[in-house]
């Protein structure tokens, strides 16, 4: 994740947590698959646990709140 401009400025803090927040969703992805896949298939054959996937999906959850508070209010 590129965390500074071309002329060296680094990127503001809203601006990071925006970038994290588009990348965690891979994860989230994987959450959600696992999460379907655990109606069918042991969990032994899971990519990550129905635990794991769960607190994934509840950290995204919280990463878009987050964002969500720090963007600015509409004019």
């Amino acid at each position: 994740m590129l965390t500074r401009s071309e002329r060296g400025k680094v990127c503001s803090a809203a601006r990071m947590l925006e970038m994290l927040e588009f990348r965690f969703g891979a994860f989230e992805a994987l959450a959600y698959a696992s999460i379907e896949l655990a109606r069918n298939a042991p969990e032994s054959q899971l990519p990550m646990s129905r635990l794991t996937a769960e607190a994934i999906l509840e950290f995204g959850d919280d990463l878009r709140q987050v964002n969500q508070a720090l963007a600015p209010e509409p004019s």
